[in-house]
């Protein structure tokens, strides 16, 4: 309504000679800037010019104040800007407030252990399957071929496994941090300053009042130096400019275009800062400004002054809004830092309970089967019942793992969570494990007081773990497995009597294997203690569990 009553005006040759009654129409533009669409205060824009032609007759004042009002609608719309930054950062940080962590990471959980654990068990079961099937189609007249198979297969999964536990338990990295410049913002201000000083030194050079002054000259180059370190000196900034401004009152010099442009920058940024000295600093160079715009045009000293006193204001508004979106994102950043890091944690979690029940399951089982069929291949012409016979322990040893992998899918799916891995229960006695371990000619013993309910999947892991280990990697004939209560703990302890060999040297050649780690992080995870290397007796795999359940 202000535009169209301006415009009317104007059309109707009615606009009185001072500018001071553009003040309403700048606060008009400003308020359109600050609250409305950008469409509307490029329409007060056009009509504003239109008014202008109609006043001034000078190109260079139409142009003048057709800028300016652009600036003025600028400075609305910077505010408007930073400040839906700042409701959108207090949204963000009151969504991640009323967060539910728990839920979230159990979410993220559920979905890692289907996606990881389902495609880990996938590659485990079809590898066990295809080994069952070439083993017992081989014990019908020993192909050597069909064994070689179930050997062949069964290396390549150990291959295919070790590189997926790799991932299973690799760190993940964490993204660095975003770093913001200012030097940008430098580019920004030294581009501006530099249009600022060729705009002030061609309006001295072509100065219509006398010859230009040695002080003239300064003016024209202080005033855009001081738009460049506006940011980060303005107390000295303004201090300079108004010391200049004082100069010019006092020697005549008259104000120049840029001059007001530097003036209007430096009104900006004192209100940002909003300090009590640089707003009295500010206050002198605004009414010194004022002064010097009257020694000009002594009508219209009200609009100088108005001039200075808007982007002050807009500084001084966009400075509060960008307080509190600066303090509400730096808090959200915190809550989202936070909940990431909860959200990590319960993921690499799963990882490790997926690795490990990986691991203990596919080590085993492979491993014992591979190694049969290796001896079947050996036994085949010579002792072919013994062949058949280990070819039988094969399809034994694949029926049951591809039972616990039943049960592990199962947990899988119902979505399960916690306990020290997917399958929390032992699968078999320990006596059955041992008695089909002993069928590959280890001499194993056995002493075994009774084992607490909660811990039995434990120490079932620990002892397959390690007699897999001794098949697998020991030249090693006896074993000795010890499950005994001391003192109100459960000590599991293997040992055997292998020497040291390029698969196990000694303790600290090199770092534990999968294995071992994921033993020592079962037994962690029920408050035991967990140790493993080469003893006067051999190499011993030792636990210390407690028996009463451990709290979390």
């Amino acid at each position: 309504m202000l535009t169209a009553v301006y415009a009317a005006l104007s059309l109707a040759g009615l606009i009185p000679g001072s500018a001071a009654y553009l003040a309403p129409l700048f606060v008009a533009v400003y308020s359109l800037g600050r609250y409305a669409p950008l469409w509307q205060g490029a329409l007060v824009a056009l009509v504003f010019a239109i008014a202008s032609v109609e006043m001034w007759i000078n190109p260079q004042a139409i142009a003048f104040f057709v800028a300016l009002t652009g600036c003025i609608f600028a400075y609305g719309r910077v505010v408007q800007l930073r400040a839906q930054k700042a409701q959108r950062a207090r949204a963000s940080e009151s969504e991640l407030q009323s967060a539910d962590a728990a839920m979230l990471a159990s979410r993220i959980v559920a979905d890692e252990r289907a996606r990881l654990g389902g495609q880990s068990l996938g590659l485990l079961r079809a590898a066990v399957e295809s080994m069952r099937v070439d083993a017992a189609a081989a014990r019908i007249e020993l192909d050597v071929r069909l064994i070689d198979s179930v050997c062949e297969r069964g290396r390549l999964a150990v291959t295919e496994l070790r590189w997926l536990l790799g991932i299973l338990r690799s760190e993940s990295v964490a993204d660095p941090p975003m770093r913001t410049s200012s030097v940008r913002r430098w580019i920004v201000d030294v581009l501006l300053a530099t249009a600022l000083l060729v705009l002030c030194v061609w309006e001295t050079w072509q100065q219509v009042w006398g010859p230009p002054t040695p002080l003239a000259w300064a003016l024209a180059v202080v005033l855009p130096a001081c738009v460049v370190v506006r940011r980060r000196y303005i107390a000295l900034a303004c201090g300079l400019a108004a010391t200049g401004v004082g100069a010019a009152l006092l020697t005549g010099i008259l104000p120049t275009v840029g001059s007001l442009f530097c003036m209007v920058l430096l009104a900006w940024s004192a209100g940002s800062a909003g300090r009590p000295l640089v707003w009295g600093i500010f206050g002198a160079l605004a009414v010194g400004t004022a002064i010097w715009g009257a020694r000009h045009d002594p009508e219209n000293w009200e609009f100088t002054l108005a001039l200075l006193a808007l982007p002050a204001f807009a500084g001084f508004e966009w400075s509060a809004h960008d307080r509190v979106a600066r303090a509400a994102s730096a808090h959200a950043d915190e809550l989202r830092a936070e909940l990431e890091a909860r959200v990590e944690a319960a993921r690499r979690e799963e990882r490790l309970r997926i690795a490990r029940e990986l691991h203990d399951v596919a080590s085993h089982a492979v491993g014992v089967m591979v190694m049969q069929a290796s001896a079947a291949s050996a036994l085949r012409e010579r002792q072919p019942g013994a062949a058949r016979d280990a070819l039988k322990t094969v399809d034994e040893a694949a029926a049951q793992t591809l039972e616990e992998l039943d049960v592990m899918f199962q947990l899988l799916d119902s979505g399960a969570i916690g306990g020290p891995g997917l399958a929390s229960a032992s699968p078999e006695p320990i006596q059955t494990l041992i008695d089909r371990m002993r069928r590959t000619g280890l001499d194993i013993t056995l002493e075994q007081a009774p084992v607490p309910a909660h811990l039995g999947g434990v120490v079932y892991r620990i002892v397959q773990e390690s007699l897999t280990n001794v098949v697998r990697h020991s030249n090693a004939r006896h074993v000795r497995v010890i499950v005994a209560r001391e003192a109100g703990q459960l000590r599991v302890r293997v040992v055997d009597d292998g020497a040291p060999t390029p698969d196990r040297p000694f303790l600290g050649a090199e770092p534990p294997g999968f294995g071992l780690t994921g033993l020592g992080e079962r037994v962690d995870g029920v408050g035991g203690a967990f140790r493993a290397g080469w003893r006067a007796e051999g190499f011993t795999v030792e636990a210390f569990l407690s028996i009463e359940p451990v709290k979390s």
